[in-house]
């Protein structure tokens, strides 16, 4: 059965839009669907959009000037990271679904189609490089293209104040639209999404194969360098516990404080300088460290019949371990089953096929997943 959804493309976001202006001139909301009310006030399971100080407010129905303003906006500083508040697809990029046209003179928002039909907006996205109001920036993450899958907590941006934002303090314009198509009051759900936080902005997943800037890359790496090698660099040291003062894509003195203390641990020259030699240790240390969040004792408990990005993290960790847990879709079906009770059983310990502290504990200690700065 096809889920009822409506995308907005340009057509639909300019109807939109003056639909918006029309009905704020006479003073009535626009219509409702079956499932909600427009700018009805939701509980919905979700992560909090921006990792870092921020501040909002109750305003879904604020206006401004000849439109109505439907959305939470999140005030925050510039580069705050912006991650995905639930698994689902890029369905836009500056409102473009062509992975091929991102159109970067319309930098930047996203859009994302939740796996379970909902579905965010992301707007006024960074458009500045640090420290300027230049609008030469690109504020959504490496990869993040229309059609990719994200997991709830990837980091997809960084916060800004592009477009039609540029002369107010920077924030994140959030919107939360249920499967009807139905723009809703995300207030109360991030309210409650505010005790769901990812643990760190730096810990978004990172792997080798999402840090080719970083592990390809041949320029060396010092104090001044500026870039997504450096954010990738920033991310992974914070991966392994090394604080590198904020993944801002800046490398300052602390950055290089940092390095140094990776370096020195790992037995290479600690000269604060990102080489050959250090990628290469960087490599390894992605290689464990990308399932560090997933083997966290603290983690949910994890049985038959779940589904999400928990799931989907540890199958991926049973896939490392040599132990087949078909395919890596979150579901935790048959195949996850079986492929949990026989690592259980290999590992000695109490053999159930659902993954909880002692299961995640004896994992990391296979995989040589020493913990994680997140």
């Amino acid at each position: 059965m096809t889920r009822p959804n409506m995308r907005p493309g340009l057509l639909a976001f300019a109807f939109m839009v003056l639909f918006s202006a029309a009905t704020a001139a006479f003073g009535h909301p626009p219509s409702s669907g079956t499932l909600h009310d427009w700018g009805e006030q939701v509980d919905y399971d979700m992560v909090f959009p921006v990792q870092g100080d921020n501040t909002y407010s109750p305003g879904f129905w604020a206006s401004r000037g000849e439109y109505v303003h439907h959305a939470t906006d999140i005030m925050a500083s510039k580069m705050t990271p912006v991650v995905a508040v639930a698994d689902g697809v890029i369905y836009s990029v500056n409102w473009s679904t062509n992975p091929n046209d991102l159109r970067p003179h319309k930098c930047c928002n996203l859009i994302i189609d939740h796996d379970d039909g909902w579905q965010t907006k992301y707007y006024h996205l960074n458009n500045d490089t640090p420290g300027t109001d230049d609008g030469q920036g690109w504020g959504i993450a490496p990869g993040i293209l229309p059609g990719t899958h994200v997991s709830a907590g990837q980091v997809i941006g960084w916060v800004g104040d592009s477009t039609n934002a540029e002369n107010t303090s920077p924030h994140l314009h959030f919107e939360l639209v249920d499967p009807e198509g139905t723009i809703v009051d995300a207030y109360l759900a991030l309210k409650a999404a505010e005790g769901n936080r990812v643990a760190s902005s730096a810990c978004a997943p990172l792997s080798p194969s999402s840090a080719t800037e970083l592990l390809g890359g041949t320029r060396l790496l010092k104090v001044g360098a500026r870039g997504t090698d450096v954010r990738q660099l920033q991310q992974a040291l914070a991966s392994g516990g090394y604080d590198p003062g904020g993944v801002d894509g800046v490398f300052g003195p602390k950055t290089a404080a940092a390095v140094k203390a990776f370096q020195a641990a790992r037995g290479i020259t600690a000269d604060g300088i990102v080489g050959s030699e250090s990628r290469r240790v960087l490599s390894n240390l992605l290689e464990t460290s990308q399932y560090a969040t997933a083997l966290s004792p603290s983690g949910p408990i994890l049985r038959p019949g779940d589904r999400g990005s928990a799931v989907r993290e540890i199958q991926a960790v049973l896939e490392a371990a040599g132990f087949d847990p078909g395919p890596v879709d979150g579901v935790y079906g048959p195949k996850t089953v079986a492929a949990v009770k026989a690592y259980q059983q290999q590992a000695g310990i109490g053999v159930d096929g659902k993954v909880g502290p002692v299961t995640r504990r004896s994992l990391a200690s296979s995989l040589g997943v020493t913990g994680s700065g997140c």
